[in-house]
């Protein structure tokens, strides 16, 4: 999982770059690095996963002096982060975590405007092997655990 987190980032990097739009590097670390945090059950409070990874980093992120408005964007990346329509408007960093998220789970076949050499070069950079497992296995126990929340990490706004 924490490769999938950090070629987030890195994708989402990437596509900022490749748009010319400028970011909260800090943001979006942060965000990929908990994106799917609500999968762990040490993190999980029963509902929708990519909910509760909001709430965890709302509550880890004012005790190091993030301001409201910062820590309200890295959880809407969070919170959105399979959100089925674009997010732009609640950010760049919300968007391309999105969009990074999905070219990374989908092996590149949706690259979301990033040449194939780029998602080939970070690929390369950090690994694929074992993420679509890893992935599955918390993907299942969140099916097994909560089923009625999975679907509504779909958002529809």
């Amino acid at each position: 999982m924490e490769r999938h987190c950090l070629r987030v980032d890195m994708l989402a990097r990437a596509m900022a770059s490749e748009r010319g739009l400028a970011l909260d590097d800090e943001v979006v670390l942060c965000a990929a690095l908990l994106h799917d945090i609500g999968l762990y059950p040490a993190a999980s409070r029963g509902g929708v996963y990519t909910d509760d990874g909001a709430e965890l980093a709302r509550e880890t992120l004012v005790p190091l002096g993030w301001g409201s408005e910062r820590i309200e964007l890295c959880a809407a990346a969070i919170s959105q982060h399979h959100a089925l329509r674009s997010q732009s408007g609640l950010g760049a960093e919300v968007e391309l975590v999105r969009c990074a998220d999905l070219t990374d789970v989908s092996a590149g076949l949706v690259p979301n405007g990033l040449p194939r050499a780029t998602i080939r070069e970070i690929f390369a950079t950090v690994p694929r092997s074992g993420t679509y497992r890893h992935i599955g296995g918390l993907v299942g126990r969140a099916l097994r655990e909560r089923p009625i929340t999975v679907p509504q990490i779909f958002k529809l706004h």
